[in-house]
């Protein structure tokens, strides 16, 4: 599923493609904060955690104002902070 963050690319302004745990999203804007993140990937930003991964490198995003430069390709996951009820 592709989701569009935003109104349609205005001329001028290119979209840039990220993955979200899997999912990809086309947004517009080169910089968001973790929280907008979070509620782009439709995540409760409270209760989760971005992660972004390059290769085997992994950078845990803390501070839900924190702004993240965008670039095209980036790849996120989405860690949740409590525990998973096994049944």
């Amino acid at each position: 599923m592709n989701n569009t963050a935003g109104k349609p690319a205005e001329p001028g302004k290119k979209e840039i493609v990220i993955h979200i745990d899997r999912e990809q999203f086309k947004v517009t804007r080169s910089e968001m904060t973790v929280r907008e993140l979070l509620v782009l990937a439709g995540e409760e930003p409270a209760e989760t955690t971005l992660v972004f991964r390059h290769g085997n490198e992994q950078r845990k995003y803390s501070n839900l104002d924190e702004v993240v430069r965008l670039e095209n390709g980036m790849h996120f996951v989405v860690f949740h902070n409590s525990p998973t009820p096994v049944s």
